[in-house]
């Protein structure tokens, strides 16, 4: 059978990215902090939380529906290429966002330097969590889905943290953290996809 074309898949990717990671999870996340109800008073009352739930949802939100992207209109599409091209169109516009942020702030040269690399290095860590989530469809292991789930939402809350100014980061604490994240999810998405092949030889 023929393989979809590459274009084809990567603007799936940037789709999946607009409709998972952006309009299903922001309303949830605007109803917890902007809405007058008891969740935002419980929210307000306890920070800590709200990032956990944060992190949760956005986590859930986006690797949940990439694993159901590609049980359903990727399912036929059977090669590792398809979740590394998917991958680079999940963080294209995530990359394209970051830099404009960085440019329209004024920050050190190092502290540029150091935001810059910190989002190049994050495209390999979106292509590592879209590659873990499509073996663990190949694989029928749902634990590889929560693993991914679970580094999304850690990374996520942890920044949302920083944000509410809850940790005392320094100006690059957040670059740094994604630094760190992004190379545990490189070396664990290279391990399973390792693991994978070798299983398949």
């Amino acid at each position: 059978r023929k393989m979809m074309k590459k274009y084809k898949i990567f603007l799936i990717g940037v789709l999946s990215l607009l409709i998972f990671g952006l309009l299903l999870p922001q309303p949830i996340q605007a109803f917890m902090v902007l809405v007058e109800s008891p969740i935002k008073d419980f929210f307000s009352q306890h920070s800590l939380l709200l990032c956990v739930a944060v992190g949760i949802i956005q986590g859930l939100s986006e690797e949940g529906g990439y694993y159901l992207v590609f049980r359903t209109i990727l399912k036929k599409e059977k090669s590792l290429k398809t979740p590394i091209i998917f991958g680079l169109g999940r963080s294209s516009l995530h990359t394209i966002y970051d830099f404009g942020m960085i440019f329209a702030t004024s920050m050190s040269v190092f502290s540029c330097l150091i935001a810059v690399g910190a989002r190049l290095l994050n495209i390999g860590a979106m292509i590592g969590l879209t590659l873990i989530d499509y073996i663990s469809i190949t694989k029928k292991r749902v634990v590889y889905l929560v693993l991914s789930i679970v580094l999304h939402a850690i990374v996520n809350g942890v920044i949302y943290a920083n944000e509410l100014e809850l940790l005392n980061g320094n100006n690059n604490f957040e670059s740094m953290c994604i630094i760190c994240f992004s190379c545990v999810v490189i070396i664990i998405s290279v391990l399973i996809c390792k693991n994978s092949l070798s299983e398949e030889a």
